[in-house]
């Protein structure tokens, strides 16, 4: 299987949102999903992304998992080439390891954005539906 995840935050911190795709090897959507989150930076929102990704996969019965994702700094705070320093991060870092310790075989890929469209989709239609603060409604 394969986990697409990407979050999004719109001031840095801000509204913010997560968006996964969970796919088969031949490309078919198992689960996906956009969730608004609580006001937090991007980089809160790709580990909450995740998060919700690891958890549908081990939902599903995952045993051998792809982790694509366009967050540089998470993926190689996941591989071990960078430290977590920020203490906002500590705690879902711990999480992710915790979840990605339940399958048997995990690699983490960074992809560019434009490999990750369906996640980076997913967390804005999310942050869309909710009305950013001083921006103008549409009737």
């Amino acid at each position: 299987m394969i986990l697409y995840c990407d979050g999004a935050s719109r001031g840095n911190p801000g509204p913010s949102a997560l968006g996964f795709v969970l796919m088969d090897e031949g490309g078919r959507v198992v689960r996906s999903e956009g969730r608004l989150l609580p006001d937090g930076t991007n980089n809160q929102a790709e580990y909450q992304a995740l998060l919700a990704g690891l958890s549908a996969a081990l939902e599903t019965g995952v045993k051998i998992l792809v982790i694509r994702a366009d967050s540089e700094l998470m993926i190689r705070q996941l591989s071990g080439r960078y430290r977590v320093r920020n203490p906002g991060l500590i705690p879902l870092y711990e999480k992710a390891v915790q979840l990605i310790s339940g399958f048997e075989s995990v690699r983490l890929e960074h992809v560019p954005r434009s490999e990750n469209t369906h996640a980076d989709r997913m967390a804005n239609e999310a942050l869309d539906r909710k009305p950013t603060p001083g921006a103008p409604r549409v009737s």
